[in-house]
């Protein structure tokens, strides 16, 4: 079982490559707060990527968890969101496999807890390799998710192009 946390789902949506979470997972899991931040204020904004989330919740392969925000987390809400913090507690809850969070910050505090933290391009990445995805549709889709405002390095951005590039 793994949980996402927002971002992944509103990046992947805009990319039109949701599908792919559902293809190399089957199921996920995300807390309340994590859809009321993607399909209630996503879809008070009408942002498209809100209605995609919220149909894969209704073909079941997105579940909603209700969790109580532990009080020991409270004191991460200058650093981290609300979203976030509930992530890292429904892992604590649940102990998933595999947590979905971009944030820098909400990362390090979930893997100093020890969960497996991985983000929107591990999904890309793992897609490719798993032949959901060819190379250059992976290539296209990292430069159409900077676009859309994905921060990553400028080196680590020349890194991965430079090593998709020695594979065959």
């Amino acid at each position: 079982m793994i949980i996402s946390n927002a971002s992944p789902l509103m990046y992947l949506s805009k990319l039109n490559k949701l599908s792919l979470v559902k293809n190399l997972f089957k199921e996920i899991v995300i807390p309340k707060e994590v859809y009321d931040e993607v399909v209630v204020n996503g879809k008070k904004g009408r942002f498209l990527d809100a209605y995609k989330v919220e149909k894969a919740i209704n073909e079941s392969w997105i579940k909603i968890k209700e969790i109580e925000i532990e009080k020991e987390f409270e004191e991460f809400s200058s650093e981290i969101d609300i979203g976030e913090i509930a992530v890292i507690c429904l892992a604590k809850k649940i102990k998933p496999y595999l947590v979905l969070i971009d944030d820098a910050s909400a990362r390090t505090i979930a893997e100093n807890l020890g969960f497996n933290v991985k983000g929107t391009l591990y999904v890309l990445i793992k897609s490719y390799k798993n032949n959901l995805i060819t190379k250059k549709e992976l290539k296209n889709t990292i430069n159409e998710l900077m676009i859309l405002g994905f921060r990553i390095s400028h080196e680590f951005y020349i890194q991965l192009l430079d090593e998709l590039d020695k594979e065959k």
